[in-house]
């Protein structure tokens, strides 16, 4: 008899952890890879997705470009120009960080490019290829800042 009594609480426990197993949820994709979800995004022209990774008041800044547009529509007006001019672009994140409060991304950048240079003279089909670093803050799975640094100039070296 003595023996049984044993067996509720070793059930008991055994049950427990078997729901706790069962009712663990998927972790959630982290910062990072939420920023990189927007890189690969850009290079699918997939306007649909920005719209889904950007947060209704998040911010992409291009300082070399002098735009800073809030929310998914100014974003994707700006990536449109971009594809106009360069459509074939390959944005290709070469190193990244996280710290917990942002995302680092390096990235290099090359494409066929027609319109005005940074001089203001007009080419037509003109390889380009550059470096350049941009710092993403994401704030409950959606991008809140994404802010592009790199010398716009160098690209046509």
């Amino acid at each position: 008899m003595r023996g049984r009594s044993y067996i509720a609480p070793i059930f008991f426990a055994f049950a427990t952890i078997s729901c706790a197993v069962y009712s663990k949820q998927q972790p959630v994709a982290g910062d990072k890879a939420v920023a990189l979800a927007y890189v690969q995004a850009w290079n699918a022209h997939d306007t649909a997705a920005i719209d889904t990774l950007l947060a209704s008041d998040g911010v992409h800044e291009d300082i070399a470009q002098n735009f800073r547009g809030i929310g998914a529509k100014a974003v994707n007006e700006f990536l449109r120009g971009l594809i106009s001019a360069e459509p074939d672009f390959k944005w290709n994140v070469t190193n990244s960080m996280e710290d917990g409060r942002l995302v680092g991304l390096e990235w290099t950048w090359t494409g066929t490019y027609t319109g005005k240079d940074p001089l203001g003279k007009q080419v037509s089909n003109r390889r380009t290829s550059g470096r350049g670093v941009s710092i993403v803050e994401v704030d409950d799975g959606k991008i809140k800042r994404f802010t592009d640094y790199y010398d716009e100039a160098s690209f046509f070296r």
